[in-house]
């Protein structure tokens, strides 16, 4: 039997094409089928997809997260980052019950304008997945795991290779799962295990939800996102059946499609487009965290969406240890010197673990033993720490993608771009002149004068055109 699954942009819908010619006459009845099963599937025990692929060609993009074997462009925008706090901090964040008998942590934009409401699921393989009240909520938060944000930066890099990520799916399977988690070289794990281990933590950026308003901001509108996938995930499973009769998961398929947060949050064109680089060394760290090192996972989750090329702010040494482990921890250890001592291994732990990612954290403001292992921590250690001032550096293998990244835009500078090669893209883009004009922020005649070759783009101008067409 020969299947396609394809995704709908339409949240509400989920559309299984089946091959009719192997089908016959019970292509109807099997059709409400599937789509029933898709439909009640709520958990992991009972979502098992064990289809047949089909041997037609896929219309979805090949996956090649890292093509330089090092680093890759990936969405990080707020709206992301608010999921990996959410999977990385759990209860450590400031959830609350709403009257409308739902939990949720609020999220502001740091220029103080704009909402987001983070809501967690344990159906999230529904069309419409039902928001969890305190409760059932927090079982669901309790079984987050930070593996699950190695996953989620892979999906930010994926949906950011997209060319119209609103409408556009992704696909990853096993293979590439394994390469890129770094869980291949696990040789105490037979296969069947580690994919079981993948299934779980690719559903759980799935089970974080959100609702978005945003008020007016500067050119761009207000707008509110209603749909609360942040993504829409469907997992396709393949067993085989061993001599003793048992069912082995010998592969699975993943086909992800970002929520409609993309038309707002990742739009070259209009609103905002946030995106930035990510390393291999830090997913498969981050994969490789186990829960006694969740402290180093928190602060690479802050790291990755938090430190930008420009960033020359320090960072107080209270603020890393509560990104690490959380205020109220952070707050009950000033009256508990077994839990100071504890915290202090720890952050010196976890600091190691950040470094082996390639982050470099240099301390500006405070005392040498901060940074010295041989040393004996002196009376007064705890308030040093938090007194502390710290400046942390972009991986080397950023700095460098962004140093060729540079020098291809200034290469690509000194031939100027002919106006039949903008007309084209723009014409490609089914733009008219009136609409390129508008997004670009200027006039007809001054497209008219590019395009006819009478005007240069200026150095000013020519990113937001290589970026708006795409070139």
């Amino acid at each position: 039997m020969g299947i396609t699954i394809s995704r709908n942009p339409n949240p509400k819908e989920t559309n299984v094409a089946l091959d009719e010619e192997s089908l016959g006459h019970s292509t109807t009845q099997l059709k409400k089928q599937i789509l029933l099963q898709d439909r009640v599937n709520k958990s992991e025990q009972n979502f098992q997809l064990n289809y047949q692929y089909s041997a037609k060609p896929r219309k979805f993009k090949k996956a090649s997260l890292f093509p330089d074997n090092k680093t890759n462009v990936a969405a990080l925008s707020l709206v992301l980052y608010g999921v990996a706090e959410v999977l990385s901090q759990k209860m450590n964040l400031s959830w609350k019950s709403q009257v409308n008998n739902t939990f949720s942590y609020e999220k502001e934009a740091e220029t103080g304008k704009g909402k987001i409401f983070y809501y967690v699921t344990d159906n999230p393989e529904t069309p419409q997945p039902e928001t969890l009240a305190e409760e059932a909520a927090l079982v669901v938060i309790d079984e987050f795991d930070p593996r699950a944000c190695a996953i989620h930066l892979i999906y930010c890099a994926l949906v950011a290779s997209l060319d119209k990520p609103w409408s556009g799916n992704f696909v990853i399977d096993d293979k590439h799962l394994l390469e890129y988690t770094g869980f291949v070289k696990r040789r105490d794990l037979c296969k069947h295990e580690k994919l079981s281990i993948l299934y779980s933590l690719l559903r759980q950026p799935a089970q974080v939800l959100a609702c978005i308003a945003w008020p007016k901001q500067e050119k761009a509108g207000a707008f509110t996102v209603a749909d609360l996938k942040i993504w829409d995930i469907s997992i396709i499973r393949d067993f085989e059946t061993d001599k003793a009769g048992n069912n082995k998961l010998v592969g699975l398929k993943v086909i992800g499609q970002a929520g409609v947060w993309t038309k707002y949050f990742l739009n070259k064109s209009k609103y905002y487009y946030h995106t930035g680089i990510i390393t291999k060394k830090t997913v498969q760290k981050l994969f490789s965290i186990g829960k006694q090192n969740a402290g180093a996972a928190r602060m690479l989750v802050w790291l990755t969406f938090k430190i930008k090329p420009e960033f020359q702010d320090c960072v107080m040494g209270k603020t890393l240890m509560e990104i690490a482990y959380g205020a109220d921890k952070v707050s009950t250890a000033e009256q508990d010197r077994q839990l100071r001592r504890q915290m202090a291994d720890d952050f010196e732990t976890d600091l190691k673990v950040v470094k082996e990612a390639g982050w470099q954290a240099e301390l500006e403001i405070g005392p040498a033993w901060l940074t010295s292992s041989n040393t004996k921590r002196p009376i007064g250690y705890w308030s040093e720490i938090l007194n502390s001032k710290w400046r942390f550096h972009l991986p080397t293998e950023v700095r460098e993608r962004l140093s060729v990244d540079s020098n291809q835009l200034n290469a690509n500078n000194i031939q100027p771009l002919s106006g039949n090669l903008i007309r084209e893209a723009r014409k490609a883009k089914g733009w008219s002149r009136a609409f390129f004009a508008t997004t670009m922020g200027k006039s007809v005649s001054w497209v008219d004068a590019v395009e006819t070759g009478t005007r240069q783009v200026s150095q000013k101008d020519l990113p937001k055109l290589l970026n708006t067409l795409e070139l």
